[in-house]
Formats: structure tokens, C-alpha cells, sequence
């Protein structure tokens, strides 16, 4: 079963994504040090995805090959335990992105492979968020205890520990993912024809360049509210919740609005969202504003699927998958991450970052409205 490979995986996440980038700024890091760093997952994931969804489709082992990929992500991460200097965590950064970004791709394509022998992807993704909301609660309300300790080593150690068990439990699944047509690069431009793709895969990325300050600064800024981590792991908690339940409604959502609707929906909600963060100061509004996740990640997300799946040619499939990820995951996040740390260091604060995002927010927004007013079919 591949669940627990998504809970111990997501543990893992659920410490880095909301605690790493405090803990870099505690080792003395600038701004766009921690941007470096953290932008070299994206980097790789403008290409190597589809190296690991190769080997795994040419060997047809796409358990052996998820478990190598999650052992060497686990040896790769563990010497950032013991790294102090901006050298020594951008070396053990780079192994660890060159396994870890072949992670994501490799698990949905077994859970989709169960999906068509009558699973329910809802279900098996739920223990990737729970493990999220288990470490982010649980972390943060460990490093309140020991007084918020700049630095704390405990955060390197956890997310090896749990990145060690998600490689674990990986060399007991067993199968391989959804068999189809390999992708080639003659298919790109096949796909690129279809307007309303290439509408996505520009609104998409636009997108997520304004969560970047989310994404990787929003730790920092809430440290920077002197508020305690364990208001930042609820803060997260409460976001995934609301995510989980957009998502496991999203086909209702979907009989009675058009896809278009829902992004201007989610689109609008996320400029709300950025607008008001710099505003927020006290714990019960900061955990409150993240509702609207479910509108910045669970709407969004879902529309992009059922987008891919209006314009996507089933052979083709895995293709604009990767086209759809490769843009926000590898665009959208390298942009976002290295505009936010530049902002950080000239203005000593995260709010100006999440003021852009929001002015940001705009442009897709205008752009999927215009599209919405003159929608036709695909060309």
C-alpha cells in the first residue's frame, strides 16, 4: 500500500515547508541565501521529473524506482543535521533535490493506477495531509517548549527521521504506475495548439510565483510577528483542512460552475488573502486568514486537473501532466522564491512580498475572466 509512504513522506514536508526556512535565517542567512537554497528543487524540476517517470516507465518497477529516489533523498538530507555554513547546506540541498523531485511524480502515478482499478485518490492523498498536520502541529508545538531556539537541530533531524521511514515502509509496495505512451518532445507542440492549455500554463505559474512569500517565508514572517511555532503549525494545519475538504468536494463543486468560474473563485480569493496578510498580528486572525488556502491550493488545484482532462489527449496524458507541473513547481517557484528573497533583504520583511503576490494575483485573474467572457472551444 502506498499510504504510508504519502504520511511519513508528508511528515517530513510538514517540518520543512513551515520550519527550514527559520531555521536557515537562524544559522545567519540572508534572505536571498534562503532563496538560493530553496530554489534548487525547483531548478531540477524543470526537467529531472521526467527523468524518474522514464526509468520508472522503461523498467516498469515504479516502486523500486520511488524507493531509490526516496533513499537517496534520505542521504542526501542528512548532513544538513550537522551543516552550518551556506556551503556546506547548499551541497546537501543539491543531493537531496536530485532524488527528491522524482518523489511526488512517482507516488501519484501508482495512486492513479489504483484510482483505475476503483480507488478513490481522495482517500489515499488524505495520509499525505494528515502526516502534514501531524508534524507541523506536533513540531511546532515541540519547539515552543524548548523556547523557540533559533537554529534548532531538531528540525534537520526530524525530517531525516521521517524521510528514513517513508523509505521504509517504500520497499514493501509493490506495482507500478498507470502504463501509457512515453512522453517526446514532439508532443509538446502537439499540446501547445490547444489554446485554452496554453492559457493554463500561463495562468498557472503566475499563480504560484504570488505564493512563493507563503511557500517558503511565511515561518519567517510569522516569527517575525513574535508569535510562537506552534501558531505557525496550526496556522498550516488549518490550511490543509480546508484544502482537503475543497478537494473532496470539487466534484460537486464542478456539475454546477465551469472551470472558469472556479479559478476566478480561487484566484480572486488568493489576491484577497495576500492583501490581508501583512495586516494580521495576533494569533486568531493569522490562523483564520488560512481558510482561503482551500480557495489558493484546493480550488486551484483541482481546476487545473479537470482543466488538463478537458485538453489533454488521454495518450498524451502524463505529458501535460508534467507540462502543468514543470510550470508552477519549476517556473513559477524559481521566479517566486528568488522575487521574495530579494524583497526580504531590501525591505527586512516578508508583507511587502505578500503585497505583491496579491497585485500579482490580478493578472490571472484578468486573464481567466476575459477567457471565461469569451470562451470557445479548444482550436
Amino acid at each position: 500500500m502506498i499510504e504510508p509512504v504519502y504520511f511519513f513522506y508528508f511528515l517530513s514536508v510538514g517540518v520543512s515547508m513551515p520550519f527550514f526556512p527559520p531555521y536557515l535565517s537562524g544559522l545567519g542567512l540572508s534572505g536571498r541565501q534562503i532563496a538560493t537554497i530553496l530554489s534548487i528543487t525547483p531548478f531540477l524540476n524543470m526537467g529531472l521529473p521526467l527523468l524518474w517517470a522514464w526509468a520508472a516507465d522503461q523498467t516498469r518497477r515504479h516502486a523500486r524506482v520511488l524507493s531509490i529516489a526516496l533513499g537517496g533523498a534520505t542521504l542526501g538530507y542528512l548532513p544538513l543535521i550537522f551543516a552550518r555554513t551556506f556551503t556546506q547546506v547548499i551541497f546537501s540541498q543539491l543531493l537531496f533535490s536530485l532524488f527528491v523531485v522524482g518523489v511526488g511524480g512517482l507516488m501519484d502515478s501508482m495512486s492513479i493506477a489504483r484510482v483505475r482499478a476503483g480507488a478513490d485518490y481522495g482517500r489515499i492523498r488524505f495520509w499525505g495531509s494528515l502526516g502534514y498536520m501531524v508534524s507541523a502541529v506536533g513540531v511546532g508545538g515541540i519547539l515552543t517548549a524548548r523556547g523557540s531556539l533559533p537554529a534548532d537541530r531538531l528540525i534537520p533531524t526530524v525530517i531525516t527521521a521521517a524521510l528514513m521511514a517513508s523509505f521504509g515502509v517504500s520497499l514493501r509496495v509493490r506495482g507500478q504506475g498507470e502504463p501509457g505512451q512515453r512522453p517526446h518532445f514532439r508532443d509538446i507542440g502537439i499540446l501547445l495548439r490547444d489554446r485554452r492549455l496554453r492559457l493554463l500554463l500561463t495562468v498557472a505559474p503566475l499563480h504560484w510565483i504570488g505564493c512563493a512569500p507563503y511557500n517558503i517565508f511565511f515561518g519567517i514572517f510569522v516569527r517575525d510577528r513574535a508569535l510562537a511555532p506552534i501558531v505557525l503549525g496550526s496556522a498550516l494545519a488549518t490550511g490543509v483542512v480546508a484544502e482537503m475538504i475543497v478537494l473532496l468536494s470539487f466534484s460537486r463543486l464542478r456539475k454546477h460552475l465551469s472551470i472558469e468560474t472556479l479559478l476566478v473563485i480561487a484566484f480572486a480569493g488568493t489576491a484577497f488573502r495576500w492583501a490581508v496578510m501583512p495586516l494580521i498580528q495576533n494569533t486568531g486572525p493569522m490562523i483564520a486568514l488560512q481558510l482561503f488556502h482551500g480557495l489558493t491550493f484546493g480550488l486551484f488545484w483541482g481546476s487545473g486537473i479537470a482543466w488538463l482532462g478537458e485538453t489533454v489527449p488521454a495518450p498524451l496524458r502524463a505529458t501535460g501532466q508534467s507540462m502543468f507541473v514543470i510550470s508552477m513547481l519549476g517556473i513559477g517557484n524559481l521566479i517566486g522564491y528568488w522575487t521574495t528573497g530579494l524583497v526580504y533583504d531590501i525591505s527586512h520583511s516578508v508583507g511587502p512580498a505578500f503585497l505583491g503576490a496579491a497585485c500579482l494575483e490580478l493578472l490571472p485573474l484578468a486573464l481567466v475572466i476575459r477567457a471565461r467572457r469569451h470562451k470557445s472551444p479548444p482550436t
